[in-house]
């Protein structure tokens, strides 16, 4: 009779040893990867200021490099050369704010598009809206690739003074082989061309 008990509790611990190791395993989500990302990638840009009747107005050139990766939670994350943390996520290409200690989406999933962030400033209120196309979209007169996913990006400015609204777009092209092809910035409440980044060459590993 002493051994009962001791019967019973073992019989319980199999039985539930045994439910759990019918539990399904988690699955992985397959991650897309919108930017390339290795340490020692590199991308250089044109950099075009246009005035608002369509003149150019000044260019410069913009350098974009992954210079070393880092660990955050046990995930891999990449460190650009101007001090942005990054990496390729469920749910789009990331970024790291370490004010927030939370990451922040830049190029949206699918699943994710259409996700909007809010700031609040001294003198006015920005939302930044993320939407992506659902297939590849024409690149004109582009070098080095034809076509390419769209991430555009509606940034809602409200002044706080007077709540006058107003609203700027931006919109680049990606595609996971090369990375940013493209940046054309808009001017506020209009379509036209206020500044493009543009690829002229790059290193992808």
């Amino acid at each position: 009779m002493k051994l009962q008990p001791l019967f019973r509790a073992f019989t319980f611990f199999c039985l539930s040893f045994s439910l759990l190791s019918c539990e399904k395993e988690e699955v992985p989500v397959p991650v897309e990867e919108i930017m390339p990302l290795k340490v020692g990638n590199e991308w250089v840009y044109d950099v075009i200021e246009y005035t608002s009747d369509g003149k150019i107005l000044s260019t410069s050139s913009f350098r974009r490099q992954v210079v070393k990766d880092t660990l955050i939670h046990k995930t891999t994350w990449y460190i650009l050369n101007n001090g942005m943390i990054v990496r390729n996520d469920k749910d789009g290409y990331v970024h790291y704010r370490k004010d927030a200690r939370e990451q922040y989406i830049t190029y949206p999933s699918p699943e994710m598009s259409g996700i909007a962030y809010g700031y609040q400033y001294p003198n006015y209120t920005l939302w930044i809206y993320h939407r992506r196309t659902a297939g590849l979209v024409p690149i004109p007169d582009s070098k080095h690739a034809d076509q390419a996913l769209e991430f555009s990006f509606e940034r809602q400015t409200e002044q706080k003074a007077s709540a006058a609204l107003s609203t700027t777009w931006v919109k680049e092209y990606v595609t996971p082989e090369l990375g940013m092809i493209r940046t054309d910035w808009y001017y506020a409440d209009s379509d036209k061309l206020m500044r493009r980044y543009e690829l002229i060459s790059y290193r992808v590993q």
